[in-house]
């Protein structure tokens, strides 16, 4: 049977993840986050990731399943504190967490997908983000480098999503989902509903189908 666009089962999606794979999760505080997809990791039993995400949700909720079960080897993240077991994890030394504030952090996905190599940036000056930054003064103040951020697999979570890979959000579950869907990664999809071609309004879509790879159908 002929595919339709973009739309993909569980079984084919299953097939991208990897070991040792760097993946970007949206979603913030368990609004947002690609559920089914996450779930499809563990599915996967692939191991030893490197992750990024504004957060690290709740236990049993979004990428704090993947810390569950002890799949991440480094989360990149802005917020941690929330999750009881990822700091657990981050004291004894069995998770490397990097803390980027969650702004700088948008900014690096965002110039990931962009092709802007590095930016310069205020926020964190004075505190321990700034260690190892190269730091430069404009206009009589400090700013440090902070560098884009890219990854193997975006995984994103959409209100509508139709075959072309058109993506419209609801709400504050948009979050960092458009940007990491821009990111030049493969992205992956879960959606609330899949529409029909021109069924959600050129004026709602807020990620072009260009972005997209596979949807969850």
């Amino acid at each position: 049977m002929e595919r339709l666009g973009k739309l993909y089962s569980a079984d084919e999606i299953i097939r991208e993840f990897k070991d040792g794979q760097t993946i970007m999760i949206g979603g913030f505080g368990a609004h947002g986050t690609p559920e089914h997809l996450v779930d499809l990791i563990l599915e996967s039993g692939v191991r030893h990731l490197t992750t990024i995400s504004m957060d690290s949700s709740l236990p049993g909720l979004g990428i704090g399943k993947l810390v569950h079960n002890k799949v991440i080897d480094k989360m990149i993240t802005a917020h941690a504190g929330r999750n009881r077991e990822a700091m657990e994890l981050y004291d004894a030394g069995k998770m490397e967490i990097e803390f980027c504030p969650m702004g700088t952090l948008a900014e690096r996905i965002r110039c990931g997908g962009a092709g802007i190599p590095a930016f310069y940036v205020g926020t964190g000056m004075g505190t321990g983000v700034e260690k190892g930054k190269d730091i430069k003064e404009f206009n009589g103040k400090k700013y440090m480098l902070e560098t884009a951020i890219t990854a193997d697999l975006s995984l994103v979570r959409c209100r509508c999503a139709d075959p072309l890979g058109n993506l419209s959000y609801h709400g504050t579950s948009e979050n960092a989902n458009p940007v990491m869907a821009m990111n030049e990664s493969k992205t992956l999809v879960d959606p609330d509903l899949i529409m029909e071609i021109d069924e959600i309004g050129i004026d709602r879509i807020k990620t072009p189908g260009v972005f997209v790879d596979m949807i969850l159908s």
